[in-house]
């Protein structure tokens, strides 16, 4: 059985090139709710969308590793040091204090859809977050207060570079420890002959994915295949249990924040290969693979039993 999470967002007047077919499965649609929107507002001072995309993609790991109808306070700053081109700013609606990480994973995703597209759309912005007719948040994309940091990297979707102080991919992706402390890893590979994917289009589902997973406990097993769309992308996520066969027995297990921590590091892995492209990986923790991710284009189509699923870094 497979479950196909929907990452359904308002508005729903963009494009809505291919999504996974929603008859193979029950689709959870929480960002449906029309009790939640988004309200944006744009200046004519450009952003650096690397620096957009890739900070969102961290910021919205960081809060999806937290409990999802938490709330947290006003943040603000650089989210990751290497793109300081931007600063991304989470404001409460006074008189409160604190919101829900749910309303500020929907708004990151909403409003990286918006800058997409809308027509250079990676504009300085000011997000108003609503929930029921009520502001409860106010979300900041700009430009850093330090600007002597941020450098001139207006980079457009169809060319893509790194700055100069760009992480190495082993810096960025070295074996990390997460709660409880088993050590985790990832073996990502190019499919041979895979089909070229958008820019945009592994950026934002990459962040649909993220916020989706957000409301299961990161430390819940994952004991059956899934599958995720987004009817604004070209692209489907596929994850399966130790290499498409039954769950382990044993220790370690495939959890939600494996697969998190996995999403989080694909658009820095990609983007330093200069190569957007259809790829699998083995999850590993302790040194063992307890899971296989894949990023295709199109729909999700049901592989066939007799699929090769070597994963080798090799």
């Amino acid at each position: 059985m497979y479950t196909f999470l929907a990452a359904l967002v308002v508005p729903t007047a963009y494009p809505s090139p291919v999504t996974s077919d929603p008859v193979s499965a029950p689709q959870l649609k929480d960002d449906d709710d029309p009790r939640f929107s988004i309200d944006i507002t744009m200046s004519d001072t450009k952003l650096s969308p690397t620096a957009v995309y890739m900070n969102t993609v961290e910021l919205a790991a960081q809060y999806a590793q937290m409990d999802y109808h938490s709330r947290v306070p006003q943040r603000r700053g650089v989210v990751l040091p290497q793109y300081p081109q931007i600063e991304i700013t989470v404001i409460p609606a006074p008189p409160a204090r604190s919101v829900e990480i749910r309303l500020i994973l929907f708004a990151l995703y909403g409003t990286i859809i918006d800058m997409v597209y809308t027509p250079n759309g990676f504009n300085e912005s000011e997000v108003e977050v609503i929930w029921d007719n009520q502001v409860k948040a106010y979300i900041y994309f700009t430009p850093p207060v330090d600007q002597s940091s941020a450098g001139n990297d207006q980079i457009l979707d169809h060319a893509l570079r790194l700055p100069a102080n760009a992480p190495t991919l082993q810096e960025m992706n070295d074996t990390t420890v997460l709660s409880p402390n088993t050590p985790f890893d990832w073996k990502p590979v190019y499919k041979p002959d895979g089909s070229i994917l958008r820019i945009a289009d592994v950026f934002l589902l990459s962040l649909a994915a993220i916020k989706s997973l957000a409301r299961y406990p990161g430390t819940e097993r994952i004991t059956d295949p899934f599958h995720i769309g987004s009817e604004v992308v070209d692209a489907n996520i596929q994850v399966y249990v130790q290499d498409r066969r039954m769950p382990r027995p044993t220790p370690p297990f495939l959890r939600y924040m494996h697969v998190i921590e996995t999403l989080r590091r694909v658009p820095g892995w990609q983007l330093e290969r200069r190569r957007f492209a259809e790829f699998f990986c083995s999850i590993e923790v302790s040194r063992r693979s307890v899971g296989v991710l894949l990023m295709n284009k199109g729909p999700f189509v049901q592989p066939s039993e007799e699929s090769n699923w070597n994963v080798s870094t090799t």
